[in-house]
């Protein structure tokens, strides 16, 4: 299965990772998502990814359930991707056979994505007016060292200070 959106009639949901978590355009209980840290963290990790790009689900489990045993986090991990598609929808999902996901092609804006997207390109007007903070602020996971470092390091290649971005103009 591709990565493309087939439900073209609604527009994609917006998620904000840059100086607090929003999610916008979330056609069931968006706001679920925020309030469950694992959901978030898999939203927020699977928005980061390169689109061409499918995540094996024991990398998944292995960022998000470290002290569990591969049946229990499995179990965890099918939970978290319901609850995903039942508040995102079906199609923001994509499968590649039984152990890889990804979202689906243009379902999820991210405006983290979009703001290393500006930086890479020198849009850096772009990306001041998307920088609204540190990338996931005060997000942390219990146990989950692997994804503290992932969290940590996710922006560091393509992110700059804002001062540096303005100071080196656009």
């Amino acid at each position: 299965m591709d990565r493309v959106n087939t439900d073209d009639s609604s527009p994609p949901i917006e998620l904000f990772l840059l100086g607090g978590f929003e999610l916008r355009g979330a056609p069931g209980a968006g706001d679920a998502i925020l309030a469950q840290s694992k959901t978030l963290a898999l939203l927020a990790f699977l928005a980061m990814s390169p689109p061409s790009l499918y995540q094996r689900r024991d990398r998944i489990i292995g960022l998000l359930w470290p002290d569990l045993d591969q049946s229990h986090a499995r179990a965890a991990l099918r939970k978290t991707l319901h609850e995903l598609r039942s508040a995102l929808g079906a199609h923001v999902l994509s499968a590649r056979g039984d152990d890889e996901i990804a979202l689906a092609a243009d379902s999820v804006r991210c405006d983290a994505v979009e703001f290393a997207a500006a930086i890479e390109h020198r849009r850096l007007a772009r990306a001041l007016e998307l920088y609204r903070g540190d990338f996931m602020p005060g997000f942390y996971l219990s146990g989950c060292l692997e994804y503290e470092r992932w969290v940590e390091h996710s922006l560091v290649d393509a992110l700059l200070e804002p001062h540096q971005i303005a100071d080196s103009g656009d």
